[in-house]
């Protein structure tokens, strides 16, 4: 960060045979010169990308409008966030939560510094067995991370099923 108010936007693409596009962007955060961060909170949310809409960006999911509207997702006409749960992470403690969808997501804190958070995630396909990913990362605080994770319905609305983790820490 030049200034602390800079963005840094980074675009990476993962593939694997169980998963697709893996996105990581940071959004503008203050951060003060601090001891590193022993606890952290994250917002898990569980978004349907739909080709059917008006290509409107619902109130909820406001905080993601700039990372959908890039061109990886110009094919989607609607979004509808499908579950949101909140986790409190403790520095070395697993966190987890059963989303809707059947998946189930555990999140730890690592570790931490003044600008970044280092975590662990693990993703499970919605039969809560095989593992849809399972990777450590480096996020700047309040950063978001997005994972593409295969074809959902819900209700009359089908689509892409999209997860956004937010996490920042917490003093």
């Amino acid at each position: 960060m030049m200034d602390g108010k800079s963005m840094l936007r980074r675009w990476c693409t993962v593939g694997a045979a169980l998963f697709c596009p893996l996105v990581a962007t940071t959004a503008i955060v203050e951060v003060e010169a601090a001891e590193p961060a022993k606890r952290a909170g994250c917002q898990v949310h569980a978004v349907l990308a739909s080709k059917d809409g008006d290509g409107e960006i619902p109130r909820s999911l406001e905080f993601l409008r700039e990372a959908l509207q890039d061109d990886q997702f110009a094919a989607f006409k609607s979004f509808h966030l499908v579950d949101k749960k909140t986790l409190s992470l403790t520095e070395g403690k697993t966190e987890s939560a059963t989303l809707n969808t059947g998946h189930q997501v555990k999140v730890t804190l690592r570790g931490s510094d003044a600008e970044r958070l280092r975590l662990h995630l693990d993703l499970t396909a919605r039969d809560g067995k095989a593992a849809l990913v399972r990777t450590d990362y480096s996020i700047e605080h309040n950063g978001l991370f997005m994972i593409q994770a295969g074809t959902f319905k819900q209700e009359e609305v089908s689509g892409k099923l999209l997860f956004a983790f937010q996490c920042a820490a917490t003093r």
